[in-house]
């Protein structure tokens, strides 16, 4: 049988309310009854230190109570939790896998065809400029270009009347100088129009070429803009060499080792997790701090990852094995955590047979709590326990909210 636990706890605070209702006719009516009887005075005393005593750390359930929140057990058992070291920092990305785009010649910002966010190709044009400052290299290419036509008919001519005798070797010789530095001339100036990103036919424009592969992350200078020589038009970045920038403090270094593989999660998106392999350890404290720097490279999917996202990191220091519960059997109070033990055999074996006791007693045990995982939390409790204790599991809620209810009432 299903119930709300909401609805049961309403349930308990008015059966709390109730039974206080009735103590307090009792105490009346037995204060009476104290005038003209003596133990009635001796009843009316025990309460009065019970209240003193303060809450109580039991509480019992009626079968019927258990039977209804369908009230289980377990034990504390041995488990195998990993234990892990939490590190913070933020995405980074080298530097030989960012580039600015910058124009090797001046000129007047044309046209860009990219966004930020936009992913590019390595020399693919993402933009062009104008300067007609160009024009003098061009025609200075296309005077190379003539002579170097002019001349290599000449060495032709020239090796003709060597072969026939007519000619000396040494005037060949000369004509083939002639024509090797006419083809450097024109092998420099087209390196130089090649380089601004300019035609080697007579143009004004530039054409801007992406000086590496990745995403556009920043702009700089808008479509119309003069940009000076080596001015930084917009910057690309290589994600696909993220790595992240962590942090670890002296007490903790031991625990840190090249090659260890660690999983983390962007601050703003913590239930996408992803995995990264340490690469290298800072020999030297951070500025003004304590913190020694750690650096990993992130491995394999990168969806949605961007250079400068604030990171949590969770490294793995192995598992050990530490008596455990369930999460749920673990309830808190007060700033405090707690399990329930059952404090009778017969309702601790969990059976049919339990609904026909008429009361059951469970006891309230301060815990200190452990690591985390797989649903299983490490605890160490107040006092030693009989690895058989009964612990109770679903159902702490219920016992807690019972207790504290009562306890309130109680004071």
């Amino acid at each position: 049988m299903k119930i709300n636990f909401k609805i049961l706890t309403i349930i308990i605070l008015s059966m709390a309310s109730l039974t206080i209702y009735s103590c307090d006719g009792s105490a009346v009516s037995t204060s009476k009854q104290g005038e003209s009887a003596g133990h009635g005075e001796g009843h009316g005393e025990g309460e009065s230190e019970e209240h003193e005593h303060g809450e109580s750390s039991h509480v019992d359930l009626t079968a019927d109570q258990i039977k209804q929140i369908g009230l289980n057990f377990t034990t504390i058992k041995m488990q195998y939790l990993a234990d892990a070291q939490t590190l913070t920092g933020a995405l980074a990305v080298p530097n030989d896998h960012k580039a600015f785009l910058t124009a090797l010649f001046g000129g007047v910002l044309k046209g860009l065809r990219v966004q930020p966010g936009d992913q590019v190709k390595q020399g693919q044009v993402i933009g062009t400029m104008s300067n007609p400052a160009l024009f003098p290299l061009q025609q200075q290419l296309q005077t190379v270009q003539n002579q170097l036509q002019l001349t290599q008919l000449e060495v032709a001519r020239q090796q003709e009347l060597v072969n026939g005798n007519a000619a000396p070797l040494k005037r060949l010789q000369q004509v083939e100088m002639e024509l090797a530095n006419l083809q450097e001339q024109r092998k420099s100036l087209r390196q130089q129009l090649q380089e601004f990103g300019a035609s080697q036919q007579y143009s004004s424009t530039v054409y801007l070429k992406a000086p590496i592969a990745g995403t556009v992350s920043k702009i700089f200078s808008q479509i119309g803009s003069n940009v000076d020589l080596n001015s930084p038009i917009l910057e690309i970045v290589d994600n696909s060499e993220l790595h992240l920038d962590l942090f670890i403090y002296e007490k903790d270094l031991a625990n840190v080792k090249k090659g260890q593989q660690l999983t983390f999660s962007t601050v703003n998106n913590p239930e996408q997790q992803y995995q990264a392999e340490i690469i290298l350890i800072g020999g030297a404290f951070e500025a003004n701090s304590s913190a020694i720097a750690v650096h990993a490279k992130v491995l394999g999917v990168k969806t949605n990852l961007l250079e400068g996202m604030q990171v949590m990191a969770s490294l793995n220091l192995g598992s050990k094995q530490v008596p455990a519960v369930p999460n749920e059997s673990i309830v808190s109070y007060q700033g405090k955590d707690y399990i329930f033990i059952a404090k009778s055999n017969a309702i601790a074996k969990n059976s049919t047979e339990d609904a026909k006791l008429n009361e059951q007693e469970f006891e309230r045990l301060e815990v200190a709590k452990g690591i985390s995982k797989g649903g299983f939390t490490a605890i160490t409790p107040v006092k030693e326990l009989d690895p058989a204790t009964k612990v109770v599991q679903k159902g702490a809620f219920f016992l807690i909210a019972k207790m504290t209810n009562a306890g309130e009432h109680s004071h």
